[in-house]
C-alpha cells in the first residue's frame, strides 16, 4: 500500500499542479495554498500514525549540519554561474511576463522569498526527502524515484521558460541535486541538511530574481 502511493500520489499532484499552474488562470497564493494541501497536508492526515522522525531535527549530528552548509554554499554558486553561463538561452522577457502576471512584482516579492525561502523549502524537504523515501522503505527505488518526481515537479513549474536542450539540462540537474539531497539525510536520518541545502539553492535562484525583477 504505501509503495503504491508512493508511485502514483506523487504523480497526481504534479499532474494537478502542473494543471493549476498553466492552465488556471489563479493567483500565487491559490497554487500555494494547492501545493501546502497536496504536499503536507493529505500526507499529514494520510501518515500521521508515523510520527514523521525524519522531522526530529535535535538528532542531527553537527558534522551532517556542517556538510550541509558547505555543500549548500557550493550549489548556490553552481546556479548563479549556471544562470550567468546559459542565460543568453533563456527568455528572460517571458519568464518576467509569467512571474508579473503570477502576482509575483517587485512590490510583492520580499515577502514572497521568504516564504520560498523557509516555508516551501521545508514542504519540499518533508514531501520528497522525508515522506517518499520513507514510503519505499530501503530498496533502490528509495534513490531514484523521489528525486525523479523532484525534478518533474520543478520542469512543469519552468516549462514555459526553456528550450528543450535546457529543459533536459534541468531535469539531469534537478534529480541530481535531489539525490544529493536525499543522501545528504541518510546519516541522520532527520531531513534537516537537505532543508539547509534547499534554502542555499532556493538563496540562488531568488538571487536571479532580483536581477530579473529589479535589473533586467
Amino acid at each position: 500500500m504505501q509503495k503504491w502511493f508512493g508511485a502514483t500520489f506523487p504523480i497526481l499532484s504534479i499532474l494537478l499542479l502542473l494543471w493549476i499552474e498553466q492552465s488556471v488562470d489563479v493567483s500565487y497564493g491559490v497554487k500555494t495554498a494547492a501545493k501546502v494541501i497536496l504536499f503536507l497536508g493529505i500526507p499529514f492526515i494520510l501518515f500521521r500514525s508515523t510520527k514523521f522522525l525524519f522531522l526530529r531535527f535535535r538528532k542531527t549530528d553537527r558534522k551532517s549540519i556542517r556538510f550541509a552548509f558547505i555543500l549548500g554554499v557550493s550549489i548556490m554558486s553552481l546556479i548563479i554561474g549556471a544562470f550567468l553561463l546559459l542565460q543568453s538561452l533563456i527568455d528572460i522577457a517571458s519568464l518576467r511576463d509569467d512571474l508579473l502576471l503570477s502576482g509575483i512584482t517587485p512590490s510583492s516579492f520580499p515577502i514572497i522569498a521568504l516564504y520560498i525561502l523557509i516555508g516551501n523549502s521545508i514542504i519540499e524537504e518533508f514531501f520528497f526527502r522525508g515522506l517518499l523515501p520513507d514510503l519505499f522503505g530501503r530498496g533502490a527505488m528509495r534513490f531514484i524515484l523521489p528525486p525523479f518526481f523532484f525534478a518533474i515537479y520543478h520542469i512543469a513549474i519552468f516549462l514555459p521558460w526553456f528550450t528543450l536542450p535546457i529543459l533536459l539540462l534541468a531535469v539531469g540537474g534537478l534529480w541530481t541535486g535531489g539525490l544529493i539531497f536525499q543522501l545528504a539525510n541518510e546519516k541522520p536520518h532527520t531531513i534537516l541538511p537537505s532543508w539547509i541545502i534547499h534554502m542555499f539553492a532556493d538563496l540562488g535562484i531568488l538571487l536571479i530574481g532580483v536581477y530579473i525583477l529589479y535589473f533586467y
